[in-house]
């Protein structure tokens, strides 16, 4: 029989499937790296069979050690996440850069549709900011993220004069550089809006870019795919800090 530990990672490798399979029909299986969760989860389940298997008494607590530094830099990665999930920017930004998300055949996903809803809830606070929609055209995509932000935005009544695009960016460093292009001057003062659980990183590349005076605006995401965006993001800032990035 499995002993306490066993049934633990029994039970976490049945959870990340289980999961894996309720966030892909919710997104329509197109979330970005969402591999991660039946990956985590076959190997909880093989850690499960292997409890009840005599292993060397060094290996089992170097697994054992390698999972806890694991969890250990996950939570340590997730408190940065959190820390800005609820930002604002002062009122009166010169820019607003809207962040591009995954479109879909019918339209924006609702990760985009967020963002959108963010601009709109903010454009009172920043009469005169131009609006930068970022993103280039996925092959998967029937238009440029930038094209599905600007449609969106010019059918809720935003003036076309006041958006300009940037179509050529592929991930969340080139949206901030090329948007940074666009913008011309590193002192401008310009809100990042992106869903809340992408702007800690999105804040440090447009940092590292030179945007010296950027701020967050988050919009808020739920849903069962928040967790998964959550750790997708410690994933992609440890990614971006081996890279130099941020």
């Amino acid at each position: 029989m499995l002993n306490i530990l066993g049934i633990l990672y029994l039970c976490g490798g049945i959870a990340c499937v289980v999961f894996y399979f309720i966030i892909s029909l919710y997104s329509r299986f197109g979330l970005s790296i969402g591999w991660i969760w039946p990956v985590a989860g076959a190997a909880l389940l093989a850690a499960a069979l292997l409890t009840r298997i005599q292993l060397p008494q060094w290996l089992r607590y170097a697994w054992r050690a390698l999972l806890v530094a694991g969890l250990v830099l996950l939570a340590s990665l997730e408190c940065l996440v959190i820390s800005g999930m609820h930002a604002t920017a002062p009122a009166g930004m010169d820019y607003l850069v809207v962040l591009g998300a995954s479109v879909y055949q019918d339209g924006p996903s609702p990760g985009l549709t967020r963002r959108i809803n963010a601009v709109m809830d903010c454009l009172d606070r920043h009469p005169d900011a131009i609006i930068i929609a970022s993103g280039g055209q996925g092959k998967d995509e029937p238009i440029s993220e930038a094209q599905c932000i600007r449609d969106e935005l010019v059918k809720r009544g935003v003036d076309p004069a006041r958006i300009v695009m940037e179509d050529k960016s592929t991930d969340t460093r080139e949206n901030i550089a090329f948007s940074k292009a666009l913008i011309g001057r590193d002192d401008a003062a310009v809100g990042i809006v992106t869903n809340n659980y992408h702007i800690w990183r999105a804040l440090r590349l447009a940092r590292r870019a030179g945007l010296t005076n950027a701020h967050g605006i988050a919009s808020e995401y739920t849903g069962p795919t928040l967790i998964h965006f959550m750790v997708r993001e410690a994933v992609s800032i440890t990614v971006s800090f081996l890279r130099g990035y941020i």
